[in-house]
C-alpha cells in the first residue's frame, strides 16, 4: 500500500502500479531484460526513476556492450507516458536528443 501512496504522489493513477515490463508500450523483450537488470521492473518504476536516471543507468552498464540509441530514449518516453514512441512531438524529440548527447558525453568522461 505504501508504495501505491507513492506512486500516486508521483502522479501514477493506482490502476498502472504493478505492471511488468512486457505489458508496458514500446518495450520488447531485449529491452525489458536491460531494464529489469538496472532495477526498473515496472511501469510505475519507470516513471518514478524517470528518464534522465534510466538513460543514465543503461548507458553506465550496458554502453560499453552495446549501443544505446536515441530511439531507445523514445521508447522510454512513450512508455513513460503510454503512448506509441512515434507520437512523440518534435520539440520533445529534440529535448531527448539533446539529453542523450549530454548523457553519453557524461559517461564517455568517466
Amino acid at each position: 500500500m505504501r508504495q501505491l501512496t507513492r506512486l500516486v504522489q508521483y502522479g501514477v493513477p493506482a490502476i498502472m502500479a504493478p505492471d511488468r515490463q512486457h505489458n508496458i508500450r514500446n518495450i520488447g523483450p531485449t529491452s525489458s531484460r536491460e531494464l529489469d537488470e538496472i532495477g526498473i521492473e515496472s511501469q510505475s518504476d519507470l516513471i518514478i526513476t524517470g528518464i534522465e536516471k534510466t538513460t543514465r543507468r543503461l548507458l553506465f552498464r550496458f554502453g560499453g556492450e552495446k549501443k544505446i540509441s536515441v530511439n531507445y530514449l523514445y521508447a522510454l518516453e512513450g512508455a513513460i507516458h503510454d503512448h506509441d514512441w512515434r507520437d512523440i512531438t518534435p520539440h520533445r524529440k529534440q529535448e531527448l536528443r539533446d539529453l542523450w548527447v549530454q548523457l553519453r558525453t557524461e559517461i564517455a568522461e568517466h
